[in-house]
């Protein structure tokens, strides 16, 4: 790689090697004895007997009927003995006050133990109640820390947040290389807003240097700054919520990003 480009795109050249080779960090969590983050939920001590999830089975059902109190009295106990999305479900439903009385630090505590345990779409979770002070008060630096496991683990919705927090100095160090490597990450994966991004922001960097010997490089009049750029918020509805990460069902569900508009640039 040629050491004469600027840094910007020498991380962004090398963000995308690494992402074509699918080279991603593994929450610590699931690096034990060399478990994926699937494995290390199948084998975590909340792993399902047959009661078990027979119980998990009948929450989901109650919950897409609307029965959201027998939800939640179905997946408390799973919860409380480590289920991973049983504890992702809880939090849920504390979160909103579905079928239980609405209590967000109770649901963040619930996120944050399945988070911990490497569960990728909680720690996406845990991320958006600390990015919206969702009942709780607004934190970008820890918000910053779930949002890169979550990003580690390939969330593209995770790596183009941690990329505005990088761009904008919210919870990180403000750092424009970094940012649009995760930017370059996201956009591999499709996710519009972050490619768009990088097309406001590529025109902005400067020349590479010129090589030695060579005549002085004609002064180039400096690109626009960009526009400004927003934190990529779920929608508030339940069914965009589950598009977003928050999926009752199985622990490995993907997370898709939400196709709503971002929201008005948040406070610093």
């Amino acid at each position: 790689m040629k050491k004469d480009l600027p840094s910007y795109v020498r991380l962004i050249l090398a963000s995308a090697a690494f992402a074509a080779a699918g080279v991603f960090l593994v929450p610590p969590a699931a690096q034990a004895e060399g478990l994926t983050v699937k494995e290390a939920i199948e084998n975590s001590p909340g792993r399902r007997s047959g009661p078990d999830e027979a119980r998990f089975q009948r929450g989901v059902k109650a919950y897409d009927e609307g029965d959201y109190a027998a939800a939640f009295r179905d997946w408390l106990p799973l919860a409380q003995r480590d289920d991973l999305a049983a504890m992702r479900n809880v939090a849920l439903l504390l979160r909103k006050g579905l079928g239980t009385e609405r209590d967000p630090e109770r649901a963040l505590y619930f996120y944050e133990r399945a988070a911990e345990a490497g569960f990728a779409p909680a720690q996406l979770n845990a991320a958006f109640m600390y990015l919206e002070g969702d009942g709780i008060p607004r934190d970008y630096k820890k918000a910053s820390f779930w949002l890169h496991l979550s990003a580690v683990a390939g969330a593209p919705i995770a790596q183009y947040n941690l990329g505005v927090m990088f761009e904008k100095g919210l919870g990180v160090s403000r750092d424009l290389p970094r940012a649009m490597g995760w930017y370059a990450l996201a956009a591999r994966q499709g996710h519009s807003m972050a490619l768009g991004r990088l097309a406001q922001l590529v025109p902005t960097l400067p020349p590479p240097n010129p090589a030695p010997g060579e005549a002085a490089a004609k002064a180039v009049k400096p690109a626009p700054a960009p526009p400004p750029v927003h934190i990529m918020l779920p929608d508030t509805d339940i069914h965009a919520d589950m598009d977003a990460g928050d999926g009752l069902r199985a622990p490995d569900a993907s997370i898709q990003p939400p196709d709503k508009a971002p929201p008005a640039d948040p406070a610093p």
